[in-house]
């Protein structure tokens, strides 16, 4: 559920998507991952820019939004894991399960308020499209 006024929200996978293959985007992340990760665990880089949006929302730089209200972390794995039970039947791969909706809530289901963006713009000095800042709700490709 698109959260009420739509325009002041962008769904997070479409930020991701339209940003991951930018090279400053890329840089950028890769930055603050070394910074704040041991170079063992440094993600690969084509998901480098995903994980900087989600360090960002571990760090409560960025609040998240799930059918229409602001949520955790915590609460995003725990309606994964109750949409994963309630599907998956007996002898089925509960893990497997929770993979798939863990996917769909994620590119489908998770939102940012735009205003937000700018915050980060503000704070981490990381500078972000027009595009994004006038709002969005589908993945631009």
């Amino acid at each position: 559920m698109v959260p009420v006024g739509k325009s002041d929200f962008v769904l997070l996978y479409a930020v991701i998507r339209k940003l991951e293959n930018n090279t400053y985007y890329r840089v950028f992340a890769k930055s603050l991952a070394r910074t704040t990760c041991s170079a063992e665990s440094l993600p690969p880089d084509h998901e480098l820019v995903r994980e900087m949006f989600h360090y960002f929302i571990r760090e409560d730089e960025l609040q998240i939004h799930y059918d229409g209200s602001a949520v955790s972390l915590d609460f995003i794995e725990s309606e994964i894991y109750r949409r994963a039970e309630g599907k998956a039947g007996p002898g089925a791969d509960l893990e497997n399960e929770m993979e798939v909706e863990r996917k769909l809530v994620w590119e489908n289901e998770v939102y940012i308020r735009v205003q937000d963006l700018k915050k980060l713009y503000a704070n981490k000095c990381i500078v972000f499209p027009k595009s994004l800042l006038t709002g969005c709700d589908t993945p631009q490709t």
